[in-house]
């Protein structure tokens, strides 16, 4: 079944963990996630727009831009021409090759991980990393040079400040809601690479896992 492409883009609504549906649904097993469309074991959630479900963990986060610990998970970034859809694939498939070239064992490669991750967000040298990451790294750089033109033109890269502001703003008045509607038609999200459980940063754990379904190149 084809993506709705359009269904799948920044979702704000209030952080509720509570709430129906807020946390893993289905039985363990593969599904293919409906944002993304990558094959993906474990933890599936459902979707609260008008897109279908499952969704895996990283793109759970386009409905959740109010959680606790979104400004260390993900950054807003403006290209109208990309869908969020294939956003979320290209950043998913660049961290699987990153982890496989980095190493995908235990916790121990937690902080060479983050290591690189931080210094992909940075825009740090990353010269001495292997050449087999050179394609994920091109693809992850882009992503994250058009976060200039979103703080140009929100004077944020913030999740939580556009959603909170998306969420108070009065959308009956006509002239409001064109200029909501205008911005959500531009506007991503990308996620950076970490993504919590309270105080843990889960995300090395779940792109191993993805890695143990699928241990092919993902990107070469």
């Amino acid at each position: 079944m084809a993506r709705l492409t359009q269904s799948f883009r920044l979702l704000p609504r209030p952080w509720d963990p509570s709430a129906p549906g807020a946390r893993e649904m289905g039985e363990p097993g593969l599904f293919t996630c409906a944002c993304c469309g990558l094959i993906t074991p474990g933890r599936r959630f459902p979707w609260h727009g008008d897109g279908p479900g499952p969704v895996c963990a990283l793109c759970n986060i386009l409905q959740d831009p109010t959680r606790p610990a979104i400004e260390r998970e993900a950054v807003l970034i403006w290209w109208p021409k990309l869908p969020q859809t294939r956003i979320m694939t290209l950043t998913r498939c660049a961290h699987q090759t990153l982890m496989q070239t980095l190493g995908n064992g235990p916790n121990g490669q937690d902080a060479v991980w983050h290591r690189a991750i931080d210094a992909i967000a940075s825009g740090a040298d990353t010269a001495m990393m292997p050449a087999q990451c050179k394609s994920a790294l091109a693809v992850l750089r882009a992503l994250h040079a058009r976060t200039a033109e979103a703080r140009r033109r929100l004077e944020t890269t913030s999740p939580r400040l556009l959603a909170t502001a998306l969420l108070m703003a009065n959308r009956a008045a006509p002239q409001i809601n064109e200029s909501a509607t205008a911005l959500m038609d531009g506007i991503r999200l990308l996620p950076l690479g970490r993504l919590y459980d309270g105080a843990t940063d889960v995300y090395p754990a779940l792109v191993r896992q993805w890695l143990d379904t699928d241990p092919q190149p993902i990107m070469t």
